[in-house]
């Protein structure tokens, strides 16, 4: 009788620990804020070609001008974002930022341009505001919200690369 008491105590402890296995892969935990267009996930730092591949040719291409590395930031122009390059310290392109221009996308956590700062601090508690930027930082990784002069609504959201000071 007690073999069979040990068994089944050994396996519901095998059970939930699968649960949780399960559980942390459906759910992992985020490290970095990302930003997802359809099935297209894109991370600062990322390389551009990569990006490109994943989005298409955007609606247009500016050349910053940029004296630290000759000029050769680009900004890609789709429609309801843009997305800001620059060159890392090995002379790879990659993104260095993400800007949300309207209300057609949003954060992955649901911030969408147009929203209230209320919204704002709802979904990212933890943002520091100064001034109605409103910043929440994630790993290497931050979203500015930009919430205007008048601080009454998001006017654009940012994915920025975070060097910790």
């Amino acid at each position: 009788m007690r073999r069979v008491k040990v068994f089944g105590g050994t396996m519901a402890a095998a059970a939930a620990a699968m649960a949780l296995t399960v559980s942390a892969w459906a759910n992992p935990v985020k490290t970095e804020y990302a930003f997802t267009t359809g099935t297209n996930t894109i991370t600062v730092g990322e390389a551009v070609d990569s990006v490109i591949g994943k989005l298409g040719e955007a609606g247009d291409v500016k050349t910053l001008t940029n004296c630290a590395n000759g000029g050769k930031d680009k900004a890609y122009i789709y429609d309801n974002f843009d997305i800001y390059t620059t060159q890392d310290a090995k002379k790879n392109t990659v993104v260095e930022s993400i800007v949300l221009k309207n209300d057609k996308v949003a954060t992955e956590e649901g911030l969408k341009v147009g929203q209230t700062p209320a919204k704002v601090m709802e979904i990212y508690p933890g943002a520091k505001e100064s001034m109605g930027l409103y910043t929440v930082v994630l790993g290497d990784t931050q979203i500015v919200v930009d919430c205007g002069f008048s601080n009454d609504k998001v006017v654009s959201i940012s994915y920025e690369n975070y060097i910790a000071q």
